[in-house]
């Protein structure tokens, strides 16, 4: 891959990882690597500390680089301002709580580690949107394979631009294959001597959470109403263990501007590896973050405030699928006919392998731990969120 590629990809790379971007566009050099501050400042309705994230570009075989030792701060209409402190190397949360608000102004300026200042035009919020109703059908995705799609419709409630972005949380009962109430505990390691006894702690059944990692953006200025319908935001493959029980995805609607709009779209499109080094050109970045004194410093910058709203939706396995066959898992047992058995004593205090019951009586069969321990997935407490069916 030439090196102008390879630069251009990692450039893209860290944007995605950051999830942010640069209002004017500039053509990124596709010749040489370049160090290029990379920001990621949104701000939304949501009362809490809100995060700000700053990395920088990085070359082929290096690590990500979290920027810290920033100055970062959001001005509000001139007068005022939100001070961010460092919580980690890269990552800068305000000092208090808040939610934007109609008709103020909001402008990000952020001091690098270098001395060099950045900062946005100012931006206001964009108008409320709703999410009217999330479905789930099962569908056959362009691979032909079999499985769920699950669908948000969505309305702005005022004067937007027609843009939304996505992003989603889902979070799965993860059910052990092996469901023993007793398991093994050390006597003694020398002589190596095991025994039985009554599990502490919840092992059988947990709940694995897990957020979106892609761009989902949709438009509605070229139609007649001002809303989405039928929006997917995610496929799930039928015997994906995800949707083996009970699942539920928490799904976020942003209601976007156009600066916005087409800085996620171009990213979508340079995230495409096939897409991105079949380009000579790979073409312009947009955002709205610009050095304060000098245009011909680069930065990939994207502060927005935007109106937002949540939606949570349900399902079962069998409310889409019926009786067809969800996920299998492949777990196999061996036996052992001492509990001072030297093997066994070795699999159970490496923590690899767990007791899951006797069969006949004082023949014990024992199991990866990755089949009997849940917790190794997820977490046994049930979210505050939960519902079943």
């Amino acid at each position: 891959m030439p090196t102008g590629n390879r630069f251009i990809f990692l450039l893209v790379t860290g944007v995605l990882l950051a999830i942010s971007a640069c209002t004017e566009p500039f053509e990124v050099e596709t010749t040489d690597f370049e160090d290029i501050l990379i920001i990621n400042a949104s701000i939304t309705t949501e009362t809490k500390r809100h995060e700000i994230f700053i990395t920088r570009s990085y070359e082929e075989g290096d690590d990500e680089v979290q920027v810290s030792g920033a100055m970062v701060e959001v001005l509000v209409n001139n007068a005022s301002s939100i001070q961010f402190e460092e919580a980690s190397p890269g990552v800068y949360r305000s000092t208090v709580g808040f939610a934007a608000e109609t008709g103020i102004d909001y402008q990000l300026r952020v001091t690098d580690e270098k001395g060099e200042t950045f900062a946005s035009p100012q931006v206001q919020l964009t108008a409320p949107t709703t999410i009217d109703e999330i479905t789930a059908k099962r569908v056959l995705n362009e691979d032909g394979e079999d499985g769920v799609e699950i669908y948000v419709d969505g309305t702005s409630t005022g004067d937007n631009e027609g843009y939304f972005r996505y992003e989603y949380e889902e979070t799965y009962r993860w059910e052990s294959f092996y469901k023993p109430l007793q398991g093994f505990r050390i006597v003694s390691e020398s002589p190596p001597l095991l025994e039985i006894v009554y599990k502490e702690k919840e092992e059988r059944v947990c709940y694995v959470t897990e957020t979106s990692n892609r761009i989902l953006i949709a438009e509605t200025n070229n139609l007649a109403e001002d809303e989405v319908v039928d929006f997917p935001v995610r496929f799930i493959e039928r015997r994906d263990r995800r949707i083996a029980h009970r699942y539920s995805i928490l799904v976020k609607q942003y209601a976007q501007t156009s600066v916005s709009h087409e800085f996620y779209q171009t990213l979508k499109s340079f995230s495409s590896s096939d897409n991105l080094f079949s380009q000579p050109q790979p073409g312009l970045i947009v955002g709205n973050v610009r050095h304060m004194n000098d245009d011909s410093v680069k930065v990939v910058g994207l502060f927005e405030v935007v109106s937002f709203t949540t939606n949570r939706f349900f399902f079962s396995f069998q409310e889409i699928f019926g009786n067809d066959i969800p996920f299998l898992d492949d777990c196999e047992f061996d036996r052992y006919s001492s509990l001072s058995d030297p093997e066994l004593f070795q699999r159970v205090q490496s923590g690899q392998y767990k007791y899951i019951g006797e069969d006949p009586p004082l023949v014990y069969q024992v199991a990866p731990a990755r089949c009997v321990d849940c917790t190794l997935f997820g977490s046994n407490e049930v979210p505050d969120f939960w519902e079943e069916q």
